[in-house]
């Protein structure tokens, strides 16, 4: 089992994925050495200044916003004195160099994006980079409707999503079939991104089925074309219920239809996960 597999939620206890705290060490060697150089050189050059337009764009200054899944801190250095950002991390040692960071941070919580619960909802948004790929669907479900319930209303989301047709991941794919040839230790540079964002629709589907709503979604050069940068906001409750109600009208429409329709001639296709793209971001 790679030390990258995603934790299952439920359950109680202390926070604890080994995995997420082998990627944030403050020492990683040979290939990944090289990796943290080149991410961290990324996320200063491309995210920080991104990241920065897109959360000043969307909420005032001086607002209480918490950064999920906020691994390092880096990209938060153009804007941690804008905002008060609260990170929360399943890593201790992530936590660390986010308070090293960002010294002026309101707070760093040590917690499970599956297990929100207990931050609050109190906050003004709520934002994450390179992080939900690394979910199935029915745990980025789960983590939405987190991440929801941890905003007060009016709130907003915004998440950086890496995309499946970017630069970075046929070219990390590479590296890993490189660095993994037959005979060689099995290298991870990063964790697996098992969920990448194909398009505008796909992106749509996933936040709307945990209670969100799209209100842009943007790919730009700014940051090679690597991740889409959504802003969205919660569905009202009665509009989140009737989407439900249409959805599962047309699911239904959709299976009646098959039923009527010639026999199918081909199965459908297996999910497709794959474990090349960027972590960057974080």
């Amino acid at each position: 089992m790679s030390d990258y597999e995603s934790p299952t939620f439920g359950g109680g206890g202390t926070p604890h994925h080994p995995g997420w705290d082998s990627y944030w060490d403050t020492a990683p060697r040979g290939a990944r050495r090289l990796y943290s150089v080149i991410a961290s050189i990324y996320r200063q050059l491309f995210i920080c200044p991104r990241l920065a337009w897109w959360l000043s764009r969307t909420f005032p200054k001086g607002c209480s916003l918490l950064h999920a899944g906020c691994g390092s801190g880096e990209v938060d250095s153009l804007i941690n004195a804008r905002f008060q950002i609260t990170g929360l991390d399943i890593s201790p040692r992530a936590l660390d160099r986010y308070r090293k960071n960002n010294p002026n941070a309101a707070a760093a919580i040590h917690a499970d994006l599956m297990q929100m619960n207990g931050v609050g909802n109190h906050y003004e948004g709520v934002y994450s980079l390179g992080v939900l790929e690394h979910f199935t669907p029915d745990e980025i479900n789960h983590i939405l409707q987190g991440m929801k319930r941890a905003l007060r209303s009016g709130g907003r989301m915004i998440a950086f999503w890496p995309l499946a047709d970017a630069v970075s991941v046929k070219f990390l794919g590479l590296c890993h079939r490189v660095l993994n040839r037959s005979g060689r230790p099995t290298v991870e540079l990063h964790p697996p991104e098992i969920t990448l964002l194909r398009s505008r629709t796909h992106a749509e589907e996933l936040i709307h089925a945990a209670g969100w709503r799209l209100v842009s979604y943007s790919v730009s050069p700014f940051d090679l074309f690597i991740q889409a940068v959504l802003v969205c906001e919660p569905l009202p409750a009665a509009a989140d219920s009737k989407e439900c109600i249409t959805s599962n009208l047309s699911e239904r429409a959709k299976e009646s239809a098959a039923t009527v329709d010639l026999p199918r001639t081909a199965a459908s296709p297996p999910t497709m996960h794959s474990n090349a793209a960027s972590t960057f971001t974080r």
